[in-house]
Order: structure tokens, then C-alpha cells, then sequence
């Protein structure tokens, strides 16, 4: 029952309806008493109360304190859990990274089917405290995969291992993550936290106060109180309702990569596109869902050695860590259009077009990209770019100064000329 109010009404809502609620009911009994017993104030009730709030107070505060701090210790250990279940992802995800691209190109595909069932039909499922079918069935398929690319050679083999030590991982604190969604605070606790409130209002009315004082009085304490009753219920419950665990951690670090659509660069007020040039764009730059790249120019030799890019320039390359990604192309109209290959085959469905333009936003420029597969217009934003400056990392460098890496998408003119 909880559980359907927390996930039916906003927080707004449940403050208005519960501690309003709360105020106006015990207005509206005070009122009844008072009309009901008129000398209550003349006979014993006030010596007797007087007697027993001290005790009672203490008592009662020291049961609410420890259902409070239960409950923020539940909603911490939730917290925990959620992050450290996304970072042994994150960890599965660079040991994928150091397997050949062939063998790891299908378990990122799992991982990221798996991470989107997580995020977006299992956090869905926690509010009722109850796990995802969708992701026990991606968490399956990445046992599948594994079983499927066993890698061979020494070194190859630790490295799976290790990834495949890291989806145990994963397994074991999903399954902690969902029995503190499914936990509840005993009913026998939460009963006595409800009758010792009702309690602690019938003991604090005070019947020789003036009515409005007296009406002031009970309505306060009873805002008091409900408030902190509400704060039980609110955090119980870490994954429903709007004060929630979130899912961010699942989008975050290199895990981003499977979110690079969704996290993508959207207009805003106050933003807006500049023209780009080959000197503005060249440099190194960090993309949350590709990691590091560099972007320089070359001379029109046979080697295509890399230089710094001057006035005038436009055709330039880069390179970047994943599945030894590489960039080339032209900067055009202000807008850098190239086209993009990674391993393991750099062609077919591992290429495609790129566009990057650059906007000015509020926080600074960003270098905002798109890019497709094969050869349809790039549309699907997600390839955003800030630059980091430094010195570019030696094993990029090695790439960036390596013509062979680099192909050409179709079309080009230097395409054409080796055709």
C-alpha cells in the first residue's frame, strides 16, 4: 500500500495531503473535545497527562529517531549498492576493451542491452520492489556471450577472466540491489511508530489554553510530527517515489558510451553554432562516450605527415581508443564533415559518415557530433567533444602519425585518387 501511494502521488502532494491532513484532523478533534468535554481543563486529565509526557516524549523520540535513522542507513546502503554494481560494470566494460575487437565488439553489445534493461525497465519494476524479467533475460545473454568468445593465448585469456570474474560480480550485487528494493521496515515497528503518535497528540493537548493558542498548538506538533512520520515513509522505499535512488550511475564514465544519443548535446537558450575552422577544431578532446580524441592536419604528400594546421587548411584526421577508431576529413562551410572506422573490419557496418560543429553554450564550446552508419547522412547525435588540451597520449600519437590506419570514406577526393 505504501509502496502505490509513494509511485501514485509527487512528494508535493503526499507533504499537502499527509501533513495537511494530519493538521486538519487534529484541528478538527480539538475542536470536538472542546466542544464534547467542556471543563476537561478543570478535572484530572491535565495532572495525569502532565505526569506521563516526560517519559513518553523520551520514548517516543527515541523510537522515531532509530526508524529514521534506519531508514537513511537503508537509503545509503541503496546508493552504495547502485554505484557499486554500475563501477564492476564499468570495470567488465575496460577488460572488454583490452580483448581483441572481434571477441569484444559482441560482449559491449550484451553489456549494453543488459545496462538498458537496468536503467529503464528494471528501475521501473523497483518501485514495486520487484526485479525485470527483460534484464534477467540480458543478464542470461551475457553469460551466453562469454561462453561464446572464449579468447585463446595467455594474456588474452587473464584478461577474460578477469571480465568474467567481473560478471559474477554484477550478478551478486544486482541481487543485493534488488532485496533492498524488495525490503520493508516490519509492520509490528511501523504500527508502533502510527499508535505512538495518535499517543503522544492525545497527551500533548493542553485544555486551559485559550482556544485559538490552544488550536495553534496542536496544529504545529501535529505538522511536527506527521513530517517526520512522512520522512519514514519517503525513505523506506529507496527506489519509489521521486525521493529515489537514481539510475545515473549506470549512464556515467565509460558505461556512457551505450547512452551517447540519449546524453547528447541539445539546443538550449542562450547557445548557438559558430563557424568552424581547421585551426579552432584541431587539438585533443574527451568524449564521454568514445574517451580521448585527436584531431590534426596532414600534408598533401604521399605519407600524409601530420602538422600542426595553418591558415587555409581543411582536410584533417584523428584517432581515438575505441575499437581503434579513426577519423578523416574535411572541414567545410564550418562545419568538419569525414567519415569514421573502427576495428574489427574499419568498412561495412564498422564505418560511416561524421559531422561536428561547434556551438557556443553557456558553460563554454563544445564541439557537438553526429554520426551514421555507412553511408546515410549523420543524423544520431551523441559524439560531443570538450576539449582537454596536454600533450596527445604516445599511443595515439603513434596511430595519428600511421597513414595506413586511416581510410578514406567514399567519395573523397583522395579517395578518388587512389581509385
Amino acid at each position: 500500500m505504501a509502496r502505490w501511494v509513494l509511485n501514485s502521488f509527487s512528494t508535493v502532494q503526499l507533504v499537502v495531503l499527509g501533513v495537511g491532513g494530519a493538521v486538519v484532523l487534529t484541528i478538527i478533534c480539538v475542536l470536538l473535545v472542546r466542544r464534547r468535554f467542556p471543563r476537561l481543563a478543570d478535572s484530572d486529565f491535565e495532572p495525569v497527562a502532565d505526569s506521563l509526557r516526560v517519559v513518553y516524549e523520551l520514548i517516543f523520540a527515541l523510537i522515531l529517531a532509530f526508524v529514521i535513522a534506519s531508514v537513511l542507513d537503508e537509503m545509503g546502503n541503496a546508493e552504495a549498492a547502485v554505484a557499486s554494481e554500475a563501477t564492476t560494470i564499468s570495470e567488465l566494460v575496460r577488460a572488454n576493451d583490452a580483448l581483441p575487437p572481434r571477441v569484444a565488439s559482441p560482449l559491449d553489445t550484451a553489456v549494453d542491452k543488459y545496462v538498458h534493461a537496468v536503467a529503464n525497465d528494471e528501475w521501473k519494476t523497483m518501485k514495486d520492489g520487484g526485479e525485470s524479467a527483460q534484464a534477467n533475460a540480458e543478464l542470461e545473454g551475457m553469460y551466453a556471450e562469454y561462453d561464446l568468445v572464449r579468447p585463446k593465448g595467455t594474456q588474452q585469456t587473464a584478461v577474460y577472466d578477469q571480465a568474467l570474474d567481473d560478471l559474477h560480480d554484477v550478478t551478486s550485487k544486482r541481487r543485493e540491489r534488488l532485496n533492498i528494493a524488495a525490503s520493508d521496515q516490519p509492520t509490528m515497528l511501523r504500527v508502533l511508530v502510527v499508535v505512538g503518535l495518535v499517543l503522544l497528540l492525545a497527551l500533548e493537548y493542553r485544555p486551559h489554553l485559550k482556544p485559538i493558542a490552544g488550536l495553534v498548538f496542536m496544529g504545529t506538533l501535529a505538522a511536527v510530527v506527521s513530517s517526520a512520520f512522512l520522512l519514514t515513509v519517503l525513505l523506506d522505499y529507496p527506489f519509489a517515489g521521486q525521493v529515489s535512488v537514481s539510475n545515473t550511475p549506470f549512464k556515467e564514465d565509460n558505461l556512457a558510451r551505450f547512452w551517447s544519443t540519449e546524453l547528447a548535446y541539445r539546443s538550449k537558450p542562450g547557445s548557438d553554432r559558430q563557424l568552424l575552422t581547421a585551426q579552432r577544431l584541431e587539438g585533443i578532446y574527451n568524449s564521454t562516450a568514445y574517451g580521448t580524441l585527436v584531431l590534426r592536419c596532414y600534408h598533401e604528400n604521399l605519407r600524409h605527415t601530420v602538422r600542426h594546421c595553418a591558415p587555409g587548411d581543411s582536410r584533417m584526421r584523428g584517432v581515438y581508443r575505441y575499437y581503434d577508431g579513426t577519423l578523416t576529413g574535411e572541414v567545410v562551410g564550418g562545419i568538419f564533415r569525414g567519415w569514421w572506422t573502427q576495428a574489427p573490419t574499419h568498412r561495412g557496418a564498422d564505418a560511416g559518415r561524421v559531422a561536428l560543429r561547434l556551438v557556443k553554450t553557456p558553460h563554454g564550446p563544445l564541439v557537438a557530433g553526429s554520426y551514421s552508419t555507412g553511408l546515410a547522412p549523420p543524423r544520431t547525435p551523441g559524439w560531443d567533444l570538450e576539449a582537454i588540451g596536454g600533450d596527445t597520449p604516445p599511443d595515439l600519437d603513434r596511430r595519428l602519425h600511421d597513414p595506413r590506419a586511416f581510410i578514406e570514406g567514399p567519395g573523397s577526393a583522395l579517395e578518388s585518387r587512389r581509385r
